[in-house]
């Protein structure tokens, strides 16, 4: 069981790595956060949060990255946080037109992940983005590359399929548990959504260190 601290920590660690990409220390944190706590009982915090599984250290004496728990955990938070209405931006213009590829387009370069609408009444789907996603992905894992790019070339058949298994509005998948891509380096914000008579699902396809809380927010606001 998070405590309160405990729970502030983790967000301070995830949101850390999102920034930087580099594995969170105690004493980045100890400089970055008011805690009320010195780097010692940072440190404690640390080993509590890698004890429960939302935390894990790449190797030895390195920071803390999050594991896909931890990442599971933080999009929660945003999830149950109210969106502040954004009700006249692009996106959401671009889908009251019904204007899938260029709705697909805009979310790629807002968010800098693979876009994915799927008008399954049309038997259409729309995605774009592959190169915004790669940009963004740990070229050392080649075999990772690879998959990220077998899931590409998959998504026009898995995503109306996906389009069954999801709600209504945003959801967050992390990994494998992703009903549209297969990658372990990949997480998805999905959902379905209504327009007129007809229900398309969108879906934003990037990294796990993907920005969730803008990702979220612009799917609330569709």
């Amino acid at each position: 069981m998070l405590t309160e601290r405990g729970e502030q920590i983790l967000q301070a660690v995830i949101q850390g790595f999102i920034d930087t990409r580099e594995p969170v220390s105690s004493g980045w944190l100890y400089n970055q956060y008011d805690f009320g706590i010195k780097p010692a009982m940072i440190r404690l915090e640390l080993d509590a949060l890698e004890g429960e599984g939302y935390l894990e250290q790449p190797y030895h004496s390195a920071g803390r990255i999050p594991t896909n728990a931890g990442y599971e955990l933080f999009a929660r938070h945003f999830l149950q946080v109210e969106a502040e209405a954004l009700r006249e931006t692009m996106l959401h213009q671009l889908f009251l037109r019904a204007a899938w590829m260029d709705l697909a387009e805009e979310m790629s370069d807002e968010l800098g992940i693979l876009g994915v609408i799927a008008d399954v009444a049309h038997d259409a789907i729309y995605k774009t983005g592959l190169d915004e996603l790669v940009e963004h992905l740990d070229w050392s894992d080649r075999e990772g590359i690879r998959s990220v790019i077998r899931d590409f070339e998959a998504v026009d058949e898995r995503a109306p399929r996906a389009a069954e298994k999801i709600g209504v509005g945003p959801q967050v998948f992390i990994g494998k548990k992703s009903p549209v891509t297969k990658s372990e380096q990949l997480a998805v914000v999905g959902g379905n959504y209504k327009i007129g008579d007809a229900t398309v699902s969108v879906f934003a396809i990037g990294p796990k260190c993907m920005d969730y809380k803008k990702a979220i927010r612009i799917f609330k606001n569709l």
